[in-house]
């Protein structure tokens, strides 16, 4: 049957009973109580460690103006080596502290002549055609002679020295 004259027909029959339609309070917000936090405990006092900070301090200026003294005259590297000190360490004073170290003048290097210069790769010439035709690599020549490639190829270009990069094999 249908549902809603069910419910109308229980209704009528509740209410001929005698039954009473009862009223109930609806919802009503109430906030959660505070919450109670205990009191903080105090904390004990920290030991002084003024006086060792203050050594460490006092310790560590002296030896940056130690430091900055010997940079004047000295270079890092002979600074380090005096102190057994590492160059790190020691360019970290200096960044901190705001000294530069001495750097000697450095010397000139000597020019050499034309002639001289000439007579050097004639001789360089000379023993690089004697090991190419001995089957040499390039490679092999630049190491044995205690010169670099670029050398080697200046000196090919300026005397006209045939030196393939591979052996051609027969």
């Amino acid at each position: 049957m249908n549902q809603s004259i069910d419910l109308e027909a229980a209704q009528a029959a509740f209410f001929a009973s005698g039954g009473q339609l009862v009223v109930l309070e609806g919802f009503t917000y109430r906030p959660l109580p505070e919450r109670k936090h205990p009191d903080p405990k105090q904390k004990p006092p920290k030991p002084s460690t003024r006086k060792a900070e203050r050594q460490q301090v006092t310790k560590a200026r002296t030896r940056a103006a130690k430091i900055a003294e010997l940079a004047k005259t000295m270079s890092c590297g002979e600074v380090a080596e005096l102190l057994g000190e590492t160059k790190g360490a020691l360019w970290g004073v200096a960044a901190r502290e705001g000294f530069k170290f001495f750097s000697p003048p450095r010397a000139a290097r000597p020019t050499k002549s034309a002639a001289d210069q000439e007579k050097e790769d004639r001789a360089l010439a000379d023993q690089i055609i004697a090991l190419r035709d001995a089957g040499n690599s390039r490679t092999w020549v630049t190491a044995k002679l205690g010169i670099g490639n670029r050398k080697l190829e200046r000196i090919l270009v300026a005397f006209k020295i045939n030196f393939p990069l591979q052996r051609h094999r027969g």
